[in-house]
């Protein structure tokens, strides 16, 4: 039985539809967790800009991090957790799901292709092959209108 879903969010309206199938097959009294992962490497471009003091860079790490934290607020239903990690976003889900002991990995999963693939990869790739869990790999589908109901505000 499901207990603890982890859905994985970037924002995307990929993530947004994983969301919406882990709600739609969530069970009653089973805990939904959003998790985003910030990448340090954009947190470094932050910060690389030549105007910025490097002094202030925690400053601008505890920004992103807050912005971060917001728009989760922003995806999450009342009972709904958020969490947030930085790292390498397939490593930092993985390691997540196990620590918080999740059932299911639910994410969504994009179209990159070619030669933007072969530079990042796919976490829902790795996860697919790697992780302990399940994993529940969601395109971009159409929702059926009961679940586009709950859909997050996508930009």
């Amino acid at each position: 039985m499901l207990r603890r879903i982890l859905v994985p969010v970037d924002f995307s309206r990929a993530s947004a539809c994983a969301l919406a199938v882990a709600r739609d097959y969530c069970p009653e009294g089973a805990t939904v967790r959003l998790l985003h992962v910030l990448n340090p490497s954009e947190l470094a471009s932050r910060t690389a800009e030549p105007k910025i003091n490097p002094m202030h860079a925690k400053e601008i790490r505890g920004e992103a991090e807050q912005q971060a934290r917001d728009r989760l607020e922003a995806w999450a239903l009342d009972g709904e957790e958020i969490a947030l990690e930085i790292g390498k976003a397939a490593e930092k889900i993985s390691e997540h799901a196990d620590a918080w002991e999740a059932d299911m990995i639910a994410m969504g999963t994009g179209s990159r292709t070619g030669l933007a693939h072969f530079l990042h990869g796919s976490a829902t790739e790795w996860l697919v092959r790697h992780a302990r869990q399940p994993v529940l790999a969601v395109h971009e589908v159409d929702l059926h209108e009961d679940q586009r109901r709950h859909l997050p505000p996508l930009d």
